[in-house]
């Protein structure tokens, strides 16, 4: 196993563990590593500060290790798959966005084919918060106003249609919370690229927001405007469903920090013996 692999999952049982202290030999015996290789990296990590050592030899966590995108390989791999099946099956750019900070960040997106639009954000663009898009609105609406109103300039809000309007405080408040309890948004007249967008948001098992899922595709008039609609909000709603599934089966690997590092091993275990 690669020695970075070995260090990494230390570090994860460690911050699992949280401020409880555990032994060498527990940690070796739940990762199946040998206690040497765990001496190894425990004593690395004192003698630069980031793990204490009490006088009985437990080790107690002093670092902070988590994920800004919380996503294992394994679920990205599951995702993408998922994506590409969506944009074959209805011709459309499947997105998963992301928050970084205050913006959104395009973090993969299948092709589209259709010529007759540009699609501008590809994989690692970046978009502000207040642009009242369909992906900004689902985000947004679960954050209390005082939340918002401390992280984001209320006034510098602006709708995501042709115009691009300044919209004053109170009306960006009214259409945020408007958007509170819906599964799925969407912007059918699409913005001021002629891109409509169908969006959801996928949270881990915990109900916490990990990503969005959007369909993006060209803003033409649709023959049945209520049947287009009902159909790709199925589609997300699906979606949905299956990464929920994913979730469950164990394909993600989020730690939750001051939790027993026991309960956890298992699941870490089955990883390593995936990575070899």
């Amino acid at each position: 196993m690669n020695p970075s692999i070995r260090l990494l999952k230390v570090m994860e049982y460690l911050v699992a563990a949280g401020q409880q202290p555990v032994k060498q030999i527990q940690i070796a015996r739940d990762l199946g590593f040998a206690p040497a290789t765990v001496s190894r990296i425990v004593n690395s990590l004192a003698e630069e500060g980031y793990v204490l050592m009490t006088s009985e030899k437990y080790c107690v966590c002093n670092f902070r290790l988590s994920r800004n995108v919380p996503m294992s390989a394994r679920y990205l791999s599951g995702l993408n798959k998922l994506m590409l099946e969506i944009s074959k099956e209805h011709g459309v750019s499947v997105e998963a966005v992301v928050v970084a900070g205050h913006d959104l960040f395009w973090h993969s997106c299948t092709e589209f084919q259709d010529a007759s639009i540009a699609i501008k954000a590809k994989p690692g663009f970046r978009r502000t918060l207040t642009e009242l898009d369909p992906l900004s609105r689902l985000y947004l609406c679960r954050m209390s106003w005082d939340d918002i109103n401390e992280a984001l300039l209320p006034g510098g809000f602006f709708k995501n249609d042709l115009d691009r309007d300044i919209v004053k405080a109170s009306e960006a408040r009214k259409i945020i919370e408007e958007t509170v309890g819906k599964s799925v948004d969407y912007d059918f007249n699409g913005n001021h690229l002629g891109v409509r967008r169908f969006a959801t948001v996928i949270e881990d098992e915990d109900g916490q927001f990990m990503h969005l899922l959007s369909i993006a595709e060209a803003a033409v008039p649709a023959r049945d405007r209520d049947a287009h609609i009902a159909k790709f909000t199925e589609v997300l709603h699906e979606a949905r469903r299956s990464l929920k599934m994913q979730l469950k089966s164990g394909s993600d690997c989020t730690y939750p920090n001051n939790s027993d590092p026991h309960i956890h091993a298992k699941r870490l275990g089955e990883q390593l013996q995936q990575l070899g």
